[in-house]
């Protein structure tokens, strides 16, 4: 029998949040309403914060505020589409429709990138594997390998770079042709690793046995009470929100003019209800922290 150690959402089923990320990306791509898609932006964040105090996310915090900048600023004065003209510059005309595209982009980008953080972190290889393993097997290991790979090249190259700088073996000073040299040897000695090891692995899993029959999994995850009414919680929520969306609520018409951004009560529907649906490892880690403080 396998003890879990973990707590709150990580203690939940690979199906449970997988569907959950699955849903939530979504919906991020299928409104864009500001005002949705600022208070996804809220809620991603706070989730991110629950996983890890928010340490994946602070090294991705420039990047993403540099690239809405950019965003934000570039899109007005790339794109002339639009009715409401705010100025002219050099000769074309810089709408208000292409500035709220914009800003609309930009957060339709960040929230997904900001969601893959919180991916990465809670559905880690063993889970993923497990997830694909029954219907695609090869395709699922390759996509697993294939996420470990840059990271692992990376924390390779990183030892090298510093036992050739113990070494007096450096890429920043001396000549040109030394630098060069010592930058292909890391490369020679990173690619040598990495074929070696890879050569073990395929050993090993030929040794093991693996695709010559039914593949079997070493954590038995099995879906709880729990896990089944959050899930089908999980589907009512996303299924109404679709439901609204086609009819037209929780979406902004931007070309060629500017829509409204008044909510009307269906707006309001579908709004609480993507709220619930992105909030759920917040509500999951705080009923995880009142029942440990009445607990005590």
């Amino acid at each position: 029998m396998v003890i879990s150690m973990e707590s709150g959402f990580r203690s939940y089923h690979p199906y449970v949040q997988f569907c959950y990320y699955l849903f939530a990306g979504f919906l991020i791509m299928y409104f864009n309403h500001p005002i949705f898609l600022t208070s996804v932006l809220l809620l991603l964040i706070l989730v991110n914060l629950s996983h890890d105090g928010g340490k994946a996310l602070r090294k991705w915090i420039l990047i993403l505020v540099i690239m809405s900048a950019i965003i934000i600023l570039l899109n007005p004065f790339l794109v002339s589409r639009g009715t409401t003209i705010l100025f002219y510059f050099r000769g074309k005309q810089v709408t208000l429709e292409a500035a709220m595209y914009g800003i609309t982009m930009a957060l339709f980008i960040v929230n997904i990138l900001i969601l893959f953080i919180s991916f990465n972190l809670i559905l880690n290889g063993n889970r993923f594997l497990y997830i694909f393993s029954k219907f695609l097997p090869r395709t699922a290991f390759l996509i697993m390998i294939s996420i470990r790979f840059v990271p692992l090249l990376k924390r390779r190259l990183d030892q090298i770079s510093e036992v050739h700088l113990i070494r007096g073996m450096s890429m920043t000073t001396g000549s040109l042709k030394s630098r060069m040299k010592n930058g292909m040897l890391r490369m020679q000695i990173l690619l040598t690793w990495s074929l070696e090891e890879a050569v073990q692995s395929a050993d090993s899993m030929k040794a093991r046995g693996y695709g010559l029959g039914n593949k079997t999994s070493y954590i038995p995850y099995k879906m709880k009470k729990r896990d089944w009414s959050w899930l089908i919680t999980l589907c009512i929520l996303f299924c109404l929100c679709i439901a609204g969306g086609t009819l037209g609520y929780g979406k902004l018409m931007i070309y060629p003019e500017l829509g409204t951004l008044d909510f009307f009560l269906i707006d309001w529907v579908l709004f609480i209800c993507m709220i619930m649906l992105v909030a759920f490892p917040l509500m999951i880690e705080g009923r995880e922290k009142i029942r440990w403080k009445f607990s005590r």
